[in-house]
């Protein structure tokens, strides 16, 4: 068999092109320190690089999701806290403005107070983050939530609840609206709410009333009426007689499981009320405590129709505050949750990491070794070829 000298030449040219290309491969590979530098260098490591850069990225974006939520919840948490100082302020002002010596005067300096303490409260509601944007608007961040309307303070948010997802398979939120925070507040004990009578003449005081067995409270609008100073009954909603009994001062008024503390002397005709619990937000019942402050109060039946409806306010306050409380427990559950899913992510982050270099990083010494080897193996290629073209008969003719 003949073989052609250009046969010849063509494969040692394909020879030194092979060898040039893996010495230019291996010379990337030292360049970028790493093994795999196009899926051609080893398809199925290639892949799987691919999966683990896809799931970095994902640990990058709910890190970032995470920083965000942490941000916001610091801020609304900060608010909330601001809301407990001033209600606990406006409790000591109510539970000082009930003191009996005071004068009408005294109370109006409180009121004029609570004034200040209702457009903090509303101040704070409206608080915002560092972008501007409202913390407790709802999905609506740009509009102002709350506003002094004719009838009080007035929401103009929504009810909704932004949730970020933090991980592959936790979402937190961050915010809370208006409403579920300054608003749904329950009234009176949370179960039912006591109220005397406008029109009553003696000095009865309510207490706050307490539930003592819950199976046999009926949920019903009821109505104390005293039918002597010291003898009384109670009717549900249609009229029908609950109860009955003689009042003595200082005595509570039990019946279907509930107990309404009462003192003072009530007269003849005076009534009490028990309706069931609802909801208020916080600004009407601060409106209300200023209201009654500001109302004179010279004589014992006035003076027992404030103490009534202080005390009774004052009971809804403590009831706001512990929803805020409750609110701001939620709000550092959330933080926590955020906490411990950083935590998470740091050591699932250093696993893919890890796995990620045993994939794709060089093995500098082997790789130096191999190129050596080859720049030998390419110069010893290259005299071959340039030797083998200089055989010619024509040369020795």
């Amino acid at each position: 068999m003949r073989v052609s000298s250009d046969t010849l030449r063509t494969a040692f040219l394909n020879a030194l092109e092979g060898a040039q290309r893996r010495v230019v491969d291996t010379q990337t590979q030292v360049s970028t320190g790493r093994r795999v530098n196009a899926p051609s260098d080893d398809p199925a490591a290639a892949s799987r690089i691919a999966e683990l850069d896809a799931s970095l990225a994902r640990l990058d974006q709910f890190q970032s999701n995470a920083g965000f939520a942490r941000n916001r919840l610091g801020l609304e948490e900060e608010a909330l806290g601001s809301v407990i100082d001033n209600l606990q302020r406006i409790r000591e002002l109510a539970v000082q403005a009930n003191n009996a010596p005071l004068t009408d005067g005294d109370r109006a300096a409180i009121a004029s107070e609570l004034r200040e303490r209702l457009e903090a409260l509303r101040s704070v509601a409206n608080s915002t983050d560092v972008d501007g944007h409202y913390l407790f608007g709802g999905y609506g961040e740009t509009t102002l939530p709350f506003s002094a309307g004719s009838g009080g303070v007035v929401y103009n948010g929504d009810q909704g609840q932004r949730m970020l997802q933090v991980s592959e398979t936790r979402f937190v939120a961050t915010n809370d609206s208006g409403a579920e925070v300054f608003q749904r507040i329950p009234t009176g004990n949370g179960t039912f709410t006591l109220a005397a009578g406008t029109g009553n003449t003696g000095t009865g005081v309510l207490g706050a009333g307490t539930v003592v067995n819950p199976a046999a409270w009926v949920q019903d609008t009821y109505t104390i009426t005293f039918v002597t100073a010291t003898t009384y009954e109670v009717r549900d909603a249609a009229a029908a007689l609950v109860a009955s009994g003689t009042y003595a001062p200082e005595q509570s008024i039990a019946f279907r499981g509930i107990d309404v503390p009462l003192a003072g002397e009530p007269a003849a005709g005076d009534t009490f009320s028990v309706a069931p619990g609802a909801s208020r937000d916080m600004f009407t019942t601060i409106s209300s405590l200023i209201t009654a402050l500001e109302t004179p109060s010279t004589y014992a039946p006035s003076r027992a129709r404030l103490q009534n409806q202080v005390g009774q306010l004052l009971v809804d306050v403590d009831q706001a505050t512990t929803h805020v409380i409750d609110k701001r427990s939620d709000v550092g559950s959330r933080l926590r949750a955020l906490d411990e899913e950083a935590s998470l992510s740091d050591g699932f982050r250093v696993q893919l990491n890890q796995t990620l270099s045993d994939l794709r990083d060089l093995d500098y010494a082997e790789a130096l070794t191999r190129l050596s080897q080859q720049l030998l193996g390419l110069d010893a290629a290259q005299q071959s070829f340039a030797r083998t073209q200089g055989l010619s008969l024509f040369r020795f003719l």
